[in-house]
């Protein structure tokens, strides 16, 4: 493992023990955002509670500082983007610094717009877009270094479809005033899959292909993902052929997972 990866997992288990400490003496942290599952069958909702809470401090900072929402927004592009490069020429662990970061700061531009007063429907559609450009960036230049294995390229390339999927059909429900539940594999939880495994990915270089325990972490992303696009759309449908008469409709509003593009 290289220094970076064990700086990366150390800063990671710094946040979850000092969350951990703040939860013995105060409580968890109230984040109406989280909703009331923040986790998943895959992912402990404590983990998410912990990141969440150690975002605040950043967030607050830059939006005192007078931060634009939308250069926060471009700059996690940047560094998702970034990762493309450092992917595809078999630099893991940067390339999963490169990722984190980006999910860092798409979770702060939305912070930064709050802070601020400039939430608004436009801000979400560009944090939408962009999101997906984000999502594809690590799967392409995983594409590229493992362009010699057909297997790990449409494995990878089902990760990328799966991750869309998820992202859309709840969207789509969204747009169609429904709330479901949270289901599972949003890109939170794939974000961290996916950089988990670029860190610890070179423990085990693999033979015939290299990196057996990254090309695992992509293959739960891309069955979770069909997965819980399959759940979203049964449950979305299930809802809509059997309304609730006395329910008053919904509508997309700041903070709702269509405004964060149903993470």
């Amino acid at each position: 493992m290289s220094p970076l990866s064990a700086a990366a997992l150390l800063l990671c288990t710094a946040v979850l023990l000092l969350y951990a400490r703040r939860v013995r003496r105060f409580g968890r942290a109230c984040h109406p955002r989280l909703g009331a599952t923040p986790g998943s069958a895959l992912l402990p909702g404590s983990v998410v509670e912990a990141f969440y809470w150690a975002f605040q401090a950043p967030g607050r900072w830059l939006a005192r500082l007078g931060v634009d929402p939308d250069v926060v927004t471009f700059l996690a592009l940047a560094c998702s983007l970034a990762s493309v490069p450092l992917l595809a020429t078999g630099h893991l662990a940067w390339g999963a610094v490169a990722v984190g970061v980006g999910g860092i700061l798409d979770a702060l531009d939305g912070m930064v717009a709050r802070l601020r007063g400039r939430a608004s429907p436009g801000g979400a559609v560009l944090d939408a877009v962009l999101d997906r450009l984000s999502d594809s960036a690590p799967f392409a230049g995983l594409v590229v270094f493992y362009r010699s294995s057909v297997a790990a390229v449409l494995l990878l390339l089902a990760a990328l479809v799966a991750s869309s999927l998820v992202s859309y059909a709840r969207a789509r429900a969204e747009a169609c005033g429904l709330r479901l539940p949270e289901g599972i594999m949003r890109r939170h939880e794939r974000i961290a899959y996916l950089v988990l495994a670029l860190l610890i990915a070179p423990l085990i270089p693999g033979a015939a292909v290299p990196y057996p325990l990254l090309l695992a972490a992509v293959t739960l992303i891309a069955v979770g993902g069909f997965a819980g696009a399959a759940i979203l759309v049964a449950r979305a449908r299930a809802a809509l052929a059997c309304p609730d008469p006395g329910a008053p409709p919904l509508s997309p509003t700041p903070g709702s997972p269509l405004e964060r593009a149903a993470r």
